[in-house]
């Protein structure tokens, strides 16, 4: 059974009832009026109101075409300056919508991408880089928040929304939304490897010292799995806080063996074995690390306890084919 609600509609919604904006509002910002759709810009077909609900508003993940939109950069802008002049306050108007898409609306949009089966934890990420990241104003903050909501909402793709956004960051704002560094404390010692029996593994997040679901079960092809906040692809892993960086970690299995190794992370990775030896240096915080090059892979087993950055815990399981 299809969502009643998909990521356009939900979207078309917010923006009419938080935003104060028509759906024709919306959409003459959104859509583009040099393409050609059905003979005409899809900006000057609004009015068509079976096309605005059925191929825009409503319009389901993968059928709507992103040659329909206009330029994020320039309509999010234009939007989000729109939404803080609707709000009835003005002293507080700025601020409360940045609370609403990094709060409610963002929250709601990622039980709408659960729903079809789209990776609303790539979306939450995106939000926390943008929380952590230092901007010379918290307007351009807000706009990347919005800019985020309606990509993810126009496009239903969440890895080409966050793609827009970051190039949004680098060549308007002329900053990255960085791995936030942090003190990840002591534990970066190192140690010896055991040798471990060819199973089957999968990473389970651990937090708080309670597990969360679900198991991550790891690749077992030459790539093996990417572990990271922005890792895009078949075998990735982003169930991560904001300290861990875009491309954190590779793990994979060689022969009867697995193995972990960072990718040049910000704030490193640790290894705390099961069977209750001292911790073991995957890869050592940026600040922390004698030469720029890789550091070599460290074999993981059962039980064994990945930590990624400060508060990153993955518990490796044994797992069944």
């Amino acid at each position: 059974m299809i969502p009643l609600e998909t990521p356009s509609s939900f979207m078309f919604t917010d923006l009419r009832k938080f935003g104060k904006l028509t759906n024709r509002d919306a959409a003459q910002e959104l859509l583009s009026a040099t393409v050609t759709y059905g003979g005409k810009a899809p900006r000057m077909r609004i009015n068509d109101r079976t096309f605005l609900s059925r191929q825009i508003v409503h319009a389901l993940p993968g059928q709507t075409h992103p040659e329909l939109f206009a330029d994020f950069f320039q309509s999010s802008q234009t939007l989000t300056s729109r939404i803080i002049a609707n709000r009835p306050n003005p002293a507080t108007a700025r601020e409360e919508v940045r609370a609403h898409y990094c709060g409610d609306a963002a929250l709601g949009m990622q039980r709408v991408l659960r729903d079809f089966d789209l990776d609303d934890t790539l979306y939450a990420n995106a939000i926390s880089r943008i929380s952590a990241a230092k901007f010379r104003s918290e307007s351009d903050r807000t706009v990347l928040y919005v800019m985020l909501f309606l990509t993810i909402g126009c496009l239903a793709d969440p890895q080409r929304a966050v793609s827009i956004v970051e190039r949004f960051v680098e060549y308007k704002l002329a900053m990255d939304i960085g791995t936030v560094e942090m003190d990840v404390g002591a534990g970066y010692e190192d140690g010896d490897t055991a040798e471990h029996d060819e199973v089957l593994l999968g990473l389970l997040r651990i937090s708080g010292g309670t597990a969360r679901p679900p198991i991550h079960p790891l690749a077992t092809t030459d790539e093996g799995t990417l572990v990271g906040s922005l890792v895009e692809g078949a075998d990735v892993i982003n169930d991560v806080d904001v300290d861990v960086s875009r491309r954190h970690l590779r793990v994979w299995r060689d022969g009867a063996h697995w193995y972990a190794q960072g990718l040049g992370s910000t704030n490193g990775t640790t290894l705390i074995p099961g069977d209750g030896g001292g911790a073991v240096t995957i890869e050592p915080p940026r600040a922390k690390r004698a030469h720029d090059g890789s550091y070599p892979p460290v074999e993981i087993s059962n039980s064994d306890i990945l930590c990624l950055g400060a508060t990153t815990r993955f518990l490796v399981m044994r797992i069944t084919s």
